[in-house]
C-alpha cells in the first residue's frame, strides 16, 4: 500500500517562505525552459449560469526523480465576501514511474505563495535597481502575498494600495501596517496608487482595465497577475502594446491573455511583441530591460509546473520535518 501526505494551508504557509519560493520558481522556469519540466494548458470548465469555474493544471517532470502533477481548482470570485480565497482546491503528486498517489496539498496556499514568488523573480530580472515605491491594485490575498514578496527583490521604501472601495484600502493598509517597517497608504484610487510607483501589482479578477497606460511613469515595471481567461484584462491595450512584455509561458499568454489577445485580433501587435519568458531571462537567452525609462511588463498566467515546483519542494521538507498525515491509501 502507497502512503500518501496530507498537507494543509498552515503546514504550507510554513514549509514555504517566500524567499525559499522565489529560488524554486526560478529552477523551475530553468528546468521549462530546457524541457525538463512539461505541462499543455489549463482546461477550464466555466459553470453555466453562474459565477465560477474549475481548472484542471497537469504538469510532469522527467528523469530519475519523474513526478506528475495536478492541481484542480475551483475559482469562485464570491468567495471573498465571505472571508474566503477565492481559489479553492488541491495539489497532487504522483510518482512518475508507477502513478501512485504520494501527496495532497491545499492549492489555494500554494497557489497564492507561488504566485507572489513568480512576481517576485520578475521583478528581480526587470525592475530597476533602485525601484523602491510599490502600488498594488487589489486588497485580497494575492495583494498580501505580493507585499511580502516584492520586497524581498527590491528596496521598498513606500507602498501605496487601492481597492475597490476605499474602505477596502484602508483596511488592507492598516492591516498590513504592523507587519512592515515601510509606510502602507491606502489610495483613493488605481490611478492615486500607480502615480509615481516604480513597480505596479494588479492583483484582481477585473474583466476590464485597472490600469491605463497614461497613469504610469518612466521606467516603471508591471506584473499582471490577473485572471487567466481570455475574457478577462487588468490592462488597457496601450499598456499592453508600450510595453516590453515578459511572461512565463507563451503558449499560455497566446491562449490566456484577454489583454493581449485583444491587441492581436486588433492589429496592434504581433507575436513577435513578446520579449521573452522568465526561463529564457534565467538562461541567458532574451534581454531583460534596455533602459531606465522602459516600461516592463510581466504578464503572470500561472503555471502547472509551478505548483509541480512548489509541491516538490512542501512535500520533500514535509517529509524531513515529519510535518503533515501520512497514512495508506
Amino acid at each position: 500500500m502507497p502512503f500518501v501526505t496530507l498537507i494543509n494551508a498552515r503546514e504550507i504557509d510554513r514549509l514555504l517562505p517566500m524567499g525559499a519560493c522565489i529560488e524554486v520558481m526560478a529552477r523551475a522556469l530553468v528546468d521549462l525552459e530546457r524541457g525538463e519540466l512539461s505541462q499543455p494548458l489549463r482546461s477550464v470548465f466555466v459553470l453555466p449560469g453562474a459565477e465560477g469555474a474549475m481548472a484542471w493544471m497537469p504538469a510532469h517532470r522527467a528523469g530519475p526523480q519523474a513526478v506528475f502533477g495536478m492541481k484542480v481548482l475551483c475559482v469562485m470570485p464570491g468567495n471573498p465576501t465571505k472571508g474566503l480565497d477565492s481559489h479553492q482546491g488541491q495539489v497532487l503528486l504522483a510518482d512518475g514511474e508507477t502513478g501512485q498517489l504520494r501527496a495532497v496539498l491545499d492549492a489555494s496556499a500554494v497557489t497564492a505563495i507561488r504566485t507572489a514568488a513568480v512576481s517576485a523573480l520578475a521583478t528581480r530580472l526587470l525592475a530597476r535597481a533602485n525601484a523602491c515605491v510599490l502600488a498594488i491594485v487589489g486588497t485580497g490575498v494575492q495583494a498580501r502575498r505580493h507585499l511580502e514578496s516584492i520586497p524581498l527583490v527590491r528596496p521598498i521604501a513606500r507602498v501605496r494600495v487601492a481597492g475597490r472601495t476605499r474602505e477596502h484600502a484602508n483596511k488592507f493598509a492598516g492591516e498590513a501596517a504592523a507587519r512592515f517597517a515601510f509606510p502602507i497608504e491606502a489610495a483613493e484610487n488605481a490611478q492615486a496608487a500607480v502615480r509615481d510607483a516604480d513597480i505596479v501589482v494588479t492583483a484582481t479578477s477585473s474583466a476590464t482595465p485597472v490600469l491605463a497606460r497614461e497613469w504610469l511613469a518612466p521606467g516603471v515595471h508591471v506584473n499582471a497577475t490577473g485572471a487567466s481567461r481570455p475574457t478577462h484584462h487588468e490592462l488597457d491595450l496601450e499598456t499592453i502594446t508600450d510595453a516590453c512584455l515578459f511572461t512565463d509561458r507563451r503558449e499560455s499568454l497566446e491562449h490566456e491573455a484577454g489583454e493581449y489577445r485583444l491587441a492581436v485580433e486588433k492589429g496592434l501587435i504581433t507575436d513577435s511583441h513578446v520579449a521573452g519568458e522568465l526561463g529564457e531571462l534565467l538562461t541567458g537567452k532574451r534581454q531583460g530591460r534596455t533602459s531606465d525609462d522602459q516600461l516592463t511588463l510581466f504578464r503572470s498566467l500561472g503555471l502547472a509546473v509551478e505548483d509541480l515546483a512548489a509541491a516538490e519542494y512542501v512535500l520533500a521538507k514535509a517529509t524531513e520535518s515529519g510535518s503533515g498525515i501520512t497514512f495508506d491509501f
